[in-house]
């Protein structure tokens, strides 16, 4: 399919009432329409009789109010799309895979089998399937009955694929579609860590979020003030002090991936978003190795230098990852590589420190040698990977 256009339908007759539950802050069909526009749709034909209850939720999603086109017995049919039943919470993947099929398949619709069974199939069809049920798609008419005719009745590629597709029929089945949402929010660059500790905090800090109107940018700005008062702890501290920084540094963490949660959510994603995410990570990492230096140089009277140098490391690897944000690294060498960088690391890195210093204070400066030389590590190891054997 190369129209990338999808539309928007009511499964049922009950299908309505069911599509105006919230969903995470928003109407159930908003998370249909977000669902085609992150998969890729540039075109979301949606029933007008939808537009007075998305009006609100459009207003902080300008991503997805470009994309909406509403329709009504008038609107001309538009050739091959994606149908997607307004009562889903389904994630982009689902849709991806769907369209992905449907670009391969010669027969006349693709079809999600899991939506399917549901109730509320996902389908990429050809014009003249949709042409068919366009009287009905158009005005917001219940299909569900005839377009389960349609897809018995012709050639169907059927995909099997476990992305996020939940039902919405009521309230509750809106609070799991809500849960299962969130579950699906993380990154492809989280860490175990990530997933088993701040991922489970982050929600709830988005929840709250997506509930009061606070924008990802203002959660960011968050982090970057939790990051500095951590920094600022750990400045010259005791390791009582250090471990209590070490906790306010992972509250920075999890605002920190809130804020992508929320972007994800509300699709506010933008290039200034994501150049203030780069800038408040990379300052929050500077500043706590800068700050382990100090307390190294006013225990020992050494370690300044390397928390300098460790600081370069960060900002090195970060400017790195900038120009190469999607290089591969798939071999071992290159996962060594990546874990060098990751959080994990650092947390380790934090947690040697403490017990260093409560156990070993005159082996500070050498585990500064250690802090600064991963923090290069991780750029160097990068830009040789990069020009070895990278593409």
């Amino acid at each position: 399919m190369t129209a990338h256009t999808a539309v928007i339908y009511l499964p049922g007759t009950a299908a309505l009432d069911a599509a105006s539950l919230t969903v995470a802050g928003r109407p159930v069909v908003f998370r249909a329409i977000a669902g085609a526009v992150r998969a890729g749709a540039d075109r979301v034909l949606v029933p007008v009789a939808f537009r007075e209850l998305l009006t609100p939720a459009f207003a902080s999603a300008p991503r997805v109010t470009r994309a909406v086109e509403w329709t009504d017995a008038t609107t001309p049919p538009p050739g091959d799309a994606l149908l997607i039943p307004a009562t889903a919470v389904a994630g982009p993947g689902a849709i991806t895979a769907v369209m992905a099929a449907r670009a391969r398949a010669t027969q006349a619709a693709v079809v999600h089998q899991a939506a399917r069974e549901a109730g509320m199939p996902i389908v990429a069809a050809s014009a003249r399937f949709i042409d068919a049920l366009w009287p009905l798609l158009a005005p917001g008419a219940a299909v569900g009955s005839a377009l389960d005719d349609a897809l018995s009745a012709a050639a169907v590629t059927r995909v099997d694929d476990r992305s996020l597709v939940h039902a919405v029929h009521d309230a509750d089945s809106a609070k799991v579609g809500e849960r299962r949402l969130y579950t699906t929010l993380g990154s492809a660059i989280d860490t175990p860590f990530d997933t088993a500790f701040h991922r489970r905090f982050s929600r709830h800090v988005s929840r709250l979020a997506v509930a009061l109107g606070i924008t990802p940018n203002t959660i960011t700005l968050a982090s970057l003030l939790v990051g500095l008062m951590a920094t600022a702890i750990l400045w010259r501290a005791t390791p009582l002090q250090a471990a209590a920084g070490l906790v306010v540094y992972a509250i920075a963490v999890i605002l920190d991936h809130a804020d992508g949660e929320v972007a994800r959510l509300t699709l506010t994603e933008s290039a200034i978003g994501e150049w203030l995410d780069i800038v408040v990570d990379t300052v929050i990492h500077a500043g706590v190795v800068l700050a382990l230096g100090a307390t190294s140089a006013a225990v020992t009277g050494q370690g300044i230098g390397l928390g300098i140098a460790a600081a370069l490391g960060i900002v090195a690897s970060a400017v790195v990852m900038k120009i190469w944000p999607g290089l591969a690294m798939p071999d071992r060498l290159g996962a060594a590589i990546a874990g060098v960088g990751n959080r994990d690391g650092f947390y380790a890195m934090l947690i040697g420190f403490i017990l260093v210093h409560a156990l070993r204070p005159d082996a500070l400066p050498w585990l500064m040698i250690l802090v600064a030389a991963g923090a290069h590590a991780y750029w160097v190891g990068r830009v040789l990977y990069r020009l070895t054997r990278g593409a």
